[in-house]
């Protein structure tokens, strides 16, 4: 059976490389965790397949078994990388849909700056830094950009900033162990499941006030911010929470958050260019590369705007935070996919 998967993968090869069109590798799974495993597979399946693109699948198993195929409903045996690496069709850019700490930098540097394949998004030293919370907040901090108050706890440290504050893994992709305390008496219980599952915590003041998502694409050699989205609280949510911004029921994602939206947002073009202004500024500061996504807040007393959180992950969905704001624009999204597809590939040759 595996020798004749082989023979298949090979036929696809030859398929794939007479081929026109631009041949895209979607890297999906994680060798982490189940959950990582799904998560990233969700998105991946619901990815657009644009007119002019071969799309293949690489696909890694929590055990650290590797799986190809033309489709995600469509996978081979599990094989070992290295025999992965050897019958993988040709590609012409990678498209990455892993939220794992190793797939949002160890494998982005592999097929990028080993494999020597152009890789969509930010390249994995960017993301490195940004994956480090309390690393981006003294970066962006030194550069003029607005960021909350925080604390670096390990477990046995002594809390010294106040309530009402949130409970942050220093280093994490998604808003696992996202804790609001507002007062002293949540501060235990909030700590002990935040150490659950991470050694070092970041404590950081809350910021009061309108919480708004900013992404920024770059688009003929400029920053383009498509529409903002407002988010609203009510008294009992004042923060998103997994699984708000990735929920998943099984292997299906969850499109219910706890809480509502305006989109577009209903602010002033003051506001907004000032939004797009400081979100295109710590794209540029942070070395980011083809879109990033920002949550910022309009502190309630004083107006100024603060940087809550970063992503730097699109699998290019309907369902995509980033996707539901070009189109909103009037952008089709499979355009704007292959459009920035297609740049990957030839920056490739730029550099």
């Amino acid at each position: 059976m595996i020798r004749e998967n082989i023979l298949k993968i090979r036929s696809q090869s030859s398929q794939l490389n007479s081929s026109s069109n631009l041949r895209v590798l979607h890297l999906a799974g994680s060798p982490v965790s189940d959950f990582y495993y799904h998560l990233s597979t969700s998105y991946a399946k619901m990815t657009v397949q644009p007119s002019g693109v071969s799309s293949y699948y690489a696909v890694v198993n929590p055990d650290g078994f590797w799986q190809l195929g033309p489709s995600l409903d469509q996978l081979y045996e599990k094989i070992f990388f290295k025999d992965m690496m050897a019958i993988l069709p040709p590609i012409d850019v990678v498209i990455p849909h892993m939220f794992c700490l190793p797939g949002m930098t160890s494998y982005r540097a592999f097929f990028e700056d080993v494999f020597g394949v152009a890789v969509v998004g930010s390249n994995s030293h960017c993301i490195t830094v940004v994956n480090d919370k309390f690393l981006t907040q003294n970066l962006l901090s030194a550069s003029g950009i607005e960021v909350a108050k925080s604390q670096l706890l390990r477990q046995g440290d002594t809390v010294t900033i106040q309530p009402p504050f949130v409970v942050k893994p220093r280093q994490n992709n998604v808003s696992m162990a996202l804790t609001l305390v507002e007062n002293h008496t949540q501060m235990a219980e909030a700590l002990e499941k935040g150490f659950e599952s991470h050694k070092t915590l970041l404590l950081e003041e809350f910021i009061p006030g309108e919480e708004f998502s900013v992404a920024v694409i770059e688009r003929n050699e400029e920053l383009y911010v498509p529409p903002i989205i407002e988010y609203l609280f009510n008294d009992d949510i004042f923060i998103k929470e997994f699984p708000d911004n990735y929920g998943i029921d099984s292997e299906e994602i969850s499109t219910k958050p706890s809480f509502q939206s305006i989109f577009p947002a209903n602010i002033s073009k003051n506001i907004f260019d000032k939004l797009a202004e400081t979100a295109k500024k710590v794209h540029l500061i942070l070395g980011c590369r083809d879109y990033s996504l920002y949550t910022f807040r309009i502190h309630q007393e004083t107006n100024k705007i603060y940087l809550v959180d970063i992503s730097l992950l699109w699998s290019f969905n309907q369902k995509s935070t980033i996707s539901q704001m070009i189109v909103k624009d009037g952008e089709i999204l499979e355009n704007l996919a292959l459009e920035l597809w297609n740049y990957a590939f030839k920056r490739k040759f730029m550099n």
